[in-house]
Order: C-alpha cells, then structure tokens, then sequence
C-alpha cells in the first residue's frame, strides 16, 4: 500500500507522532461498524478478525487477519462513505501500528493541500492502480506476488455512467467486480415494481461474487446500477474460483455473507426468511 512512497516519505509516516504503536488485549474492540473513521491499522504482532452485523444483530466472522495485514483504510479513501463498514477485535494480544487519515491518503497516491507527494513522481499505470486496490481487499488476501505483478492477465478495468445497470437479478453470474473509483447502488424490485435499495458500495468494495461460487445456483440475486460514473475491476468467474479454492476460510465466509444478504433481500421485501 505504501510501496511507492520514497525512503524520506516512508520514514516521514513512520516517525510522525500522530502515528503510534498501540496493543489490545484479547476479544478488544479496535474499530466498530458504522463509527466514523480516523485511522487504518499494520497488525506487528497477533491475529484479529472481521465481523459484520448479519440479519437480527448478531455478528458473523468474514475474515481472520494476521502479522503484516492491515485494516481500517477503506472508510478513508476519497468516495468511501467515511464510516467503518465492519468490525474489528483482537483475538489474542495485539501490537498495531495506527496510521493517520492523511498519511494513509499520502500511501495511497492521493494528492494532499500540503503536496507532500514528490511532483516528478509520474502516475500509476492502470495495472498498478488494480494492483494498489486488490492490496487492500480481504477478498484477495491469498494472491502470490507472482498473481499481484501479472494483475493485467486476469482483471480488465471496465467504465460505467450514472444509472447503467451491471449486474440484473436472475441472470446468470460470469464476473465479480471491485469499485475502483465512483460508486454503484444495490437494489431489487418489490412486488409492485418499486426499487428497494439494499447497499451503496464504494472504493475497495465489491459485489456479484455470490452467483460465482462453487456450489452456487449460477444466478444474480439482486441488481446492481452505477451511481453516477464508475470504474471497476472486472474479474471472470474462472479466475474468481481459483482464488476461493485456494482459501477454504475465504469460501465459507462467503457463503455466510451469501446466507446475511439473502436474509437481508427477504426482509426487506417484506418476506420471511427460509
């Protein structure tokens, strides 16, 4: 996340006393869902998990961090809603590096008021900009580097304007997507045809994975349509299956996320869960 900031740079995030080494004790709150966000995390030492609030309030497991995996920087990058989209405790005893809003803005390329980024830095290409975001998803936390460097093989960058539809409820699924920049709404149709809105996804979020899984019934259970223009990372379901194959954790958080929006789609049309 920080590779392309120079040595002064990195000791620059590194020694700033707004930044600082902090330790949780075990089942500790680090961020809760929905507060609204300051700070991202480097775990040093320890393992914590993800949750989300599934249907009825209970939480579910959808991720277990270790050593060398951060957390907390999706609510910070420009178009997130500001709010913390899940939790987050420690499972043992933790060392954490907290990082301020600004220098998580200085790692991600984003220019700041002070213009601490070096001027002949040039941009990044757009496989590096892929590269940069997969980084930060949970969801891809099992790529090699070998993965990571041939990104252009097995992503395309795809473009949307306001109130395109990309994925119908009911069709068969053959791409999962990842919001690069812009935001896209999720919503299904009631029965006298009105939309129901069920979720607003923005950078570092994705969707349609659901009808790719192993074992799945192929097929969409919602709509998604661009909330104005947007640019997503487009992932075929072949190379999404590879991934998930690869991380048996990963699928059956899946598939209780899966199990959490399907309550969720019935609730909100008013129906009662199976």
């Amino acid at each position: 996340m920080f590779s392309s900031l120079s040595d002064d740079q990195l000791q620059r995030v590194i020694s700033s006393p707004k930044n600082a080494v902090i330790e949780y004790r075990p089942l500790e709150t680090i961020i809760a869902e929905d507060e609204v966000a300051d700070c991202m995390f480097i775990i040093l030492d320890g393992t914590c998990d993800v949750r989300i609030k599934a249907v009825g309030g209970r939480e579910i497991t959808i991720a277990t961090l270790k050593t060398g995996e951060f957390f907390g920087e999706q609510a910070l990058l420009p178009g997130a809603t500001g709010r913390r989209n899940a939790s987050v405790r420690a499972l043992q005893p933790c060392r954490l590096f907290r990082i301020t809003k600004d220098d998580v803005l200085l790692g991600t390329g984003q220019p700041l008021d002070d213009a601490r980024i070096a001027p002949d830095v040039p941009p990044p290409s757009e496989d590096e900009r892929v590269r940069m975001l997969l980084r930060t998803v949970n969801l891809f936390r099992s790529l090699s580097p070998r993965d990571l460097e041939r990104v252009g093989d097995w992503t395309e960058v795809v473009r949307f304007d306001a109130g395109d539809i990309i994925v119908r409820e009911a069709e068969q699924g053959d791409f999962m997507y990842v919001v690069i920049e812009g935001s896209v709404e999720v919503f299904v149709l009631d029965d006298d045809g009105k939309i129901v809105v069920l979720a607003r996804l923005t950078r570092g979020h994705y969707f349609g994975e659901q009808a790719l899984l192993p074992n799945s019934t192929g097929v969409r259970n919602a709509n998604v349509r661009a909330d104005g223009a947007v640019t997503l990372v487009r992932v075929a379901k072949r190379y999404f299956q590879l991934i998930v194959n690869h991380d048996n954790k990963l699928m059956l958080a899946l598939k209780a996320v899966g199990d959490a929006q399907r309550k969720k789609i019935m609730s909100a049309l008013g129906q009662e869960p199976h």
